[in-house]
């Protein structure tokens, strides 16, 4: 009887044994192309409500103050129905009907002037799959770190507000599908 039962389990165990062996992983990832170039449309289900946001934000604060950084807020912190973004020797990011943003990849830092007329040194970077766009206005910066998904055909942009007398930083974020 236990010679069958071993001669079962030797059986069953060749098989095992028998598969192909698997690829050795190797350290290095290849990194695959991410495609930014695009018209992209704001989901607005998906993304927050600037107005919520804001008045969570700053429900502690006292009556004058809650006013004072509603109105900072919505001036420099705006909801765009759709962005159009072109890769090529420079990032170009227009956003709405804001004149574009043109900047390298590489942190290089540009003049640029919104269409109301506030001026920005903008910068951007590239990590993979993210884009990160920092802005410096007069006294805050804005810093934009757009997020491809997986499936290619959505993104995310979290958008964070920063100000030395703001006790702290103002986050939302925002969700966009690339335009047919």
């Amino acid at each position: 009887m236990r010679t069958v039962l071993g001669l079962a389990t030797c059986l069953l165990a060749v098989p095992c044994m028998a598969r192909a062996p698997r690829p050795a992983a190797s350290g290095a990832t290849q990194r695959v192309p991410v495609a930014w170039d695009g018209e992209w449309n704001l989901l607005s289900a998906q993304s927050d409500n600037l107005d919520q946001r804001i008045s969570e934000h700053l429900r502690d604060m006292n009556f004058a103050l809650r006013l004072f950084w509603k109105e900072k807020l919505k001036h420099a912190c705006r909801v765009y129905d759709h962005l159009d973004i072109l890769k090529g020797d420079t990032f170009s990011v227009a956003m709405g009907k804001e004149p574009p943003l043109d900047t390298p990849a590489d942190g290089t830092v540009v003049d640029w002037k919104n269409r109301d007329g506030d001026a920005f040194k903008a910068s951007l970077t590239q990590e993979g799959p993210m884009l990160i766009q920092t802005m410096r206005g007069d006294g805050y910066s804005l810093q934009y770190v757009y997020s491809m998904r997986p499936d290619g055909k959505t993104l995310a942009l979290e958008v964070t507000y920063t100000h030395p007398k703001l006790d702290n930083p103002f986050h939302f974020k925002l969700v966009y599908q690339r335009g047919a």
